[in-house]
C-alpha cells in the first residue's frame, strides 16, 4: 500500500513539474510571439510614416518645379510658409524611423535642416536647384528604408551644396561681367556700372572675362 502511495505521489509531483514547465514554456512563447507582433506592428507603422514623408517630399518637389518665381514680398512669404509646412510634415515622418535606423534618420534630419527660406540673397532658380538636391537625398534615404534596402552611400551634401552655390554665383557674375564688357564697347558704362564691374572682377579674380577658364566660359554662354 505504501509503495502504491509513493508511486502515485511521484507521478503527481512529476505531473505538477511537467505542467509547470509546459505552462512556463507556453507563457514564454506567448510573450515572444507578442513581442514579435509588436515589433512587426512598429516596423509597419514606421514604414507607413516614411512612405507618407516620401510622398510629401515628392509633392513638394513637383510644387517647386511648377511654381513661378517668387518675386514680390507676398509671393516670397507665401512660398516660405508652404515650404515650411512641407518640411514639418516630412520631419514628422522621419522622426518615426526606429532606433535601428539612426544613421538614416540623422541624415534625413540634417538634410532637412539645410533647407532655408527663400530670400533675395540667391536667385529663385538657385534656391529651387539646391532645395531639390536636398529633397532628393532625403527621398533616397526614405525610399530605401521603405523597400528594405541598405542606407545609400552618402556624399558630403553640405559641401556639395556650397560648391554648387559658388559655381552658380560665379556663372551669374561671369555673365554680368561679359554684358558689362559688351556694353562698354558699344556705348560706355556709368560710374556705378564701372564700380560694379570692378567688384565682379575682384570676386572672380580676373581683369577680363577672357581670363576665365574654358569650362567657366562654356558654362556662362550655355
Amino acid at each position: 500500500m505504501s509503495n502504491w502511495i509513493d508511486f502515485l505521489s511521484g507521478n503527481f509531483i512529476s505531473g505538477l513539474v511537467g505542467a509547470g514547465i509546459g505552462g512556463g514554456a507556453s507563457i514564454w512563447g506567448a510573450r515572444m510571439q507578442a513581442k514579435a507582433s509588436d515589433k512587426t506592428a512598429r516596423n509597419t507603422a514606421a514604414r507607413a510614416a516614411a512612405q507618407e514623408a516620401y510622398d510629401v517630399l515628392s509633392e513638394f518637389e513637383s510644387m517647386m518645379a511648377a511654381r513661378p518665381p517668387a518675386r514680390s514680398f507676398e509671393e516670397k512669404t507665401a512660398w516660405n510658409r508652404d515650404q515650411r509646412a512641407m518640411i514639418i510634415r516630412a520631419r514628422a515622418g522621419v522622426g518615426l524611423l526606429p532606433a535601428s535606423e539612426n544613421a538614416r534618420r540623422t541624415r534625413c534630419r540634417e538634410d532637412l535642416a539645410l533647407i532655408t527660406p527663400f530670400n533675395d540673397h540667391i536667385p529663385w532658380a538657385d534656391h529651387v536647384y539646391v532645395t531639390t538636391l536636398i529633397v532628393e537625398d532625403v527621398m533616397r534615404n526614405l525610399g530605401t528604408y521603405v523597400t528594405q534596402r541598405p542606407v545609400p552611400v552618402h556624399d558630403d551634401l553640405k559641401h556639395q551644396i556650397e560648391d554648387e552655390r559658388k559655381k552658380r554665383r560665379s556663372i551669374a557674375l561671369g555673365r554680368k561681367l561679359m554684358a558689362f564688357e559688351e556694353a562698354a564697347e558699344r556705348y560706355g558704362l556709368t560710374a556705378s556700372e564701372i564700380n560694379e564691374a570692378n567688384e565682379i572682377k575682384a570676386e572672380l579674380g580676373v581683369e577680363h572675362s577672357r581670363e576665365l577658364t574654358t569650362e567657366e566660359r562654356t558654362a556662362i554662354t550655355s
